[in-house]
Parts: C-alpha cells; structure tokens; sequence
C-alpha cells in the first residue's frame, strides 16, 4: 500500500463523543414516525456522509497507531457499558469507532448502539435442524413483532419449520385476537435489484418460496425485503430479533446443508443494537409500520437462565432424551405453552447409531453418512454422550458487547477494511498475546493471513479450524478470492519456515472431523462440514456471527457480528466447539499443510 502524507494523518483523530450524534435511527422513527418514514431519511438527518477519502488513511492507522490510555478511556466511555471492559476488548473497540470516521453508519448500527451490555443464557452448536427449531420456538411465542434477516432462503426442511412456525404464530394470534407484525429479510437477486438494491417481494411470489401467502395468516402482517447491492455486496446477514426482547445471532442461513453451525441468544441492551441494524438494513419504509419502537429493550430486568448448574455437561443419558430434554428447557424458558413441532417428528429413532443418525438429519446429502469404520460401538456410544448440543450458560450479570458489523460493498476489489468488523479482526491479531482461536469454513483473505503471520511471529499460538474442500470451485484460483484452503495453508506453513524462526510452530491447522468421524472428509462429499464462524483472543474475547475469514466477508457482504467480554462464555462457547466435533482429535495437519492419520498415512483421495 503507498505510504500515506503525514499531513493527512495528523487530520485524523477520533473525534469527541459530541461529534456522532447520540440519536439513534430507531428513537428518530420512534418519536417522529410522522414525518420520517425510513432508515433511509432517518440517517440523512442524523448522521454525515462517508468521506471515502478516509479508508486507507484508517487503514494505515489501524496498522500502525499505538493506542494511549487516553482513547482507550474514550473507547471505554463511548460504549453503553456496564463497567470499563477489559484493555483487550477497548483495544480492539478502539478500532471499531475509529472507523465511524469515514461512514458513521460504515457498521450498520447507529454509533450510539455499537458499544452495548447484555447477557448469553443459551448457545447451540449442532445441525441446522435443531437451530431451525429454537427458531421456530421463537417465532410462535412473539406477541408483537418479528424480525428475521437470512442470506439464502431456500426450499427445504428449514424453509418447512419457519413456514409451519408463521402459520402456528398466526393461529395463536388468532385465538388471542390480536396481530403480529413480521418483517422478513432475504437476499435473493432478481431484475428488480438491479434498479432498486432494497426490493419489497409482491405477495403472488411468496408461494414461489414457499412462504405462507397473506390469506393463510390473515393475523400477521409479513412484509418481505429481497436485498441485494451489486455485484458483489451481498447480504450476509443471519439474525432474528423477537419483540425487541431477545436476539439471535447465528452461522447459518434458511437452507437445508449437512453442516455443524453456531448460534447464540442474547438478551438486555444489545437486543436494541441489534434492532437498531435491522431498521437500517430494511432501509426503506415499512408497511406497515413496527409495533416495538417505543419498546427499548431494558436491562433493568432479572434475566431467567435455562439451568442451574454452572458448567457444559455431558447428559449422562441416551442423546434423543438429552436433546428433547434440552428442547423442553427451552420451551420453558419462553413459554408454558406446548410447542408441538418438537414432539411431532421424531428426534431420533432407536438405531445403534444415534448420533450419526442425528448429524444425518441435517441434509439429504447425508443421509446415509455412515459412522467411520474404527469406531466401535462403544466409542459411539460415548461420542454420543459427550455431543451437546445445547449449552445453557451459567446465570450471569450483564457484560460488555459490541455489535462489529460490515456494510455491504458491491464494487469489486479487496480494499475495504475501514469498517467495525475487519477492525477488531486486525486488532485482535494485532494485540493478541497468549492465542487466537479461529473457526471458519474459509480462510483466504490477505489482512487474515498476514494477521495470523504477524502473531505466529511474535509467539502468540494461532489454531485454526477450517473445512476441506469448502467451496474450492468459488475460491480456487482464477476466481480473485484468494485460494482454496490448502493452498492458503500450504503457503501459510511455507512462508513461516521460510523466516528460520521456528514461528511455523506456533500455528496449529485443522480440518474439520465430524464427531463420528476420525479423518475430515471433503466438502464435496456434503456429508460433514462446519459452517461456524468463531474467533477467540487470549481466552477473554471473542467473536461470533455471520463473517467468514474470506475475501468475500473482509470486503464485500454485510456482516452481523458480537464481540463479547467475557472469560466465562468464551470458555464455554470453546469448550462446546472441542466437545460437538472431533476436529481437535484427528484434524491436525503436519507443518508442511498435509493431514495424515496417526499412522502417517494421507487421506485416501483428499478426503474426496
């Protein structure tokens, strides 16, 4: 990158609290709803316009600034938190707000929401199906208002669960008289895209999507917003906030894939972030109007925790009883009443293999996914034991959270990282001292790389967990994105050796193995893959949502993600990953970016 003017660096400095407007896009359409009808007026009237002057200036200072005490007490008074966050966390919260310089919107939140509090009472780590039916446990106990956001929205078991769950809410709507408003986000390109990015999606189309159609849920008012910026912004954002009471913030999308994914609940302040990104997102007014702007999300409540023991334990049962005891806790959690899809199906049958049965649910493509031939039966059966899904947090007291979004950028070209989420990215391998934990499907980003290089050579150990294969066709050569994950970790391990260092022994490489499995197989294979996007710093802060450690999320989609501090939640959230997979167990690669089994024997085909 050319060297930026001196001058032009002195003009940079994170201005006073003053200078962003305290306002937020939500309390402007709550209080003058009148006269401004969207997001889109609201930010014209309270904030500035990016200044695209700013981004590489931010970048080089992202790079280069040695942070005083002086901004991190900025940092730590600029954030609603409960208490002064850790110095790693205002470290990396630092980043974030230096770059509302160049766009105070460059996160998708309004400035005064993007350092917030709250509380994690649950966590999931499995399959898709048992993500889809929380969510549908969500959605069928709203009593006023839903906002869901997703990617691809696709035809399917998921799309089966969320549809059965509107047409549930209604009738229960109905038996109450009373009506619900349902906003739903997705993003789908069509002609309509390329003259408006933000296209409302005509009612005769929802069939075409296997949505419920305006005469089956006459008690919810659903409004759908295909959103898409060209060429390359896609929208790849995957949420749902319920009432303005509780988020969920999760990897996957609407879509039926034999995928391992990641989801969490949050609840208090940061709800209205997350509200506050979602009006935003909409951008256009809505039709009709939400019900939940005037309903801040308080935290002056006593927030309810689904167990009382302290730790992730293993259910020391059979897992079908273990999942549908776990499924209950959280029907309790919101409601007494019955939530009958979860004792409709049959969460497993009585096969010897019940938790290959489990993991084989999640796709037709892995139905008939066998468990790997050196397990014996007794193995399985203690694999099945050890898998939880579900991860009651302890109760604990609200702590810092930031949202560390990205804005969607169409424009081709690996360039824009001056906003929220690639700064704590670059700030937590810039400032990590002891590890950094990473868990994507996809590594090939060149900030990434060089960040993991960077912390390798200052001692700090750096394990990533990757997938085989994932969406080599996509991300292979000749398609600009970087390279497929063997390739990048191949030349990872040989650029460290190259330094005669030794700093090549502080990378530790994974490929994901399913928990049945004891060599990772292929992603071509669709039978066990992992979609999760995690990244952990020093065991005190973490990040979790919708962004992957590849070009596309560094540079272009708009991206939902928590950054949270709190030892406790990251050690149970990292624990979860260790005990739902057997990546830690069989995925090591050698130094030179190979796998091999214990017997030092390649993956027969590439894992193919």
């Amino acid at each position: 990158m050319a060297a930026v003017p001196s001058e032009m660096l002195n003009r940079v400095q994170l201005p006073p609290a003053d200078n962003l407007s305290k306002e937020t896009v939500t309390s402007l359409l709550a209080s003058d709803s009148a006269t401004v009808k969207s997001a889109k007026e609201a930010t014209h009237i309270l904030f500035s316009k990016p200044l695209h002057f700013l981004r590489s200036i931010l970048n080089h200072e992202t790079a280069t600034h040695e942070i005083t005490e002086e901004e991190l007490d900025f940092a730590a008074e600029f954030g609603r938190f409960p208490y002064r966050p850790s110095k790693l966390f205002l470290k990396l919260f630092h980043n974030v707000i230096a770059t509302l310089q160049r766009d105070p919107l460059c996160g998708r939140v309004s400035p005064a929401l993007i350092g917030s509090s709250g509380v994690v009472p649950l966590t999931i780590i499995s399959t898709i199906p048992d993500i889809m039916q929380h969510y549908y446990h969500c959605i069928v106990n709203a009593k006023k208002e839903v906002l869901f956001a997703t990617n691809y929205w696709e035809k399917g078991h998921s799309v089966t669960i969320i549809g059965k769950a509107i047409r549930d809410l209604n009738k229960r709507a109905r038996d109450e008289n009373r009506q619900i408003i349902f906003k739903l986000m997705i993003d789908h390109p069509t002609k309509e895209n390329l003259a408006h990015f933000h296209s409302i999606l005509p009612h005769h189309k929802w069939s075409h999507y296997d949505i419920p159609t305006p005469d089956e849920i006459p008690n919810i008012s659903l409004e759908i917003n295909n959103y898409h910026r060209l060429i390359m912004g896609t929208f790849h954002s995957k949420f749902m906030v319920i009432d303005r009471r509780i988020a969920i913030l999760n990897s996957n999308n609407i879509q039926d894939r034999p995928n391992l994914e990641m989801m969490s609940q949050y609840e208090g302040d940061i709800v209205n972030s997350f509200y506050d990104t979602f009006l935003i997102s909409w951008w256009v007014p809505f039709d009709p109007n939400l019900v939940c702007l005037n309903d801040d999300a308080t935290t002056e409540i006593e927030f309810q925790f689904g167990v009382e023991s302290s730790k992730i334990v293993s259910f020391n049962e059979p897992l079908q009883n273990a999942v549908a005891r776990a499924r209950l806790r959280l029907q309790n959690h919101l409601d007494d009443k019955q939530t009958e899809i979860y004792f409709q199906e049959p969460l497993l049958s009585s096969q010897s293999t019940p938790l290959t049965h489990h993991l084989n649910l999640s796709a037709k493509s892995a139905r008939k996914t066998q468990p790997d031939e050196y397990l014996s039966k007794q193995n399985l059966e203690k694999l099945a034991r050890d898998f939880t899904p579900f991860i009651f947090h302890e109760p604990h007291e609200p702590f810092p959270i930031a949202l560390v979004n990205r804005l969607p950028h169409g424009a081709p070209g690996h360039s824009d990282t001056a906003n929220p989420q690639d700064a704590a990215w670059l700030g937590a391998f810039r400032y990590a001292e002891k590890s950094i934990f990473i868990q994507s499907p996809t590594l090939n980003a060149k900030p990434a790389i060089n960040g993991i290089i960077q912390a390798c050579q200052r001692g700090v150990q750096v394990i990533l967990w990757l997938d085989l294969g994932f969406n080599d066709s996509k991300e292979g050569h000749g398609t600009f994105q970087g390279g497929t994950n063997e390739h990048v970790i191949k030349k990872l391990y040989k650029t460290l050796r190259d330094e005669n260092n030794g700093a090549e022994r502080f990378l530790e490489v994974f490929w994901y193995t399913g928990k049945d499995q004891t060599r990772p197989l292929n992603f071509s294979q669709q039978k066990r893959n992992c979609h999760i996007k995690f990244m952990a710093v020093d065991g005190q802060v973490a990040i979790m949502g919708n962004g992957n450690m590849d070009s596309q999320s560094w540079f272009h989609s708009q991206e939902i993600n928590a950054m949270i501090d709190s030892p406790l939640i990251v050690k149970d959230w990292i624990d979860a990953l260790y005990q739902n997979q057997s990546t830690h167990q069989y995925g090591r690669l050698s130094l030179d970016g190979i796998w091999r089994d214990k017997q030092g024997n390649l993956n027969p085909h590439d894992g193919k």
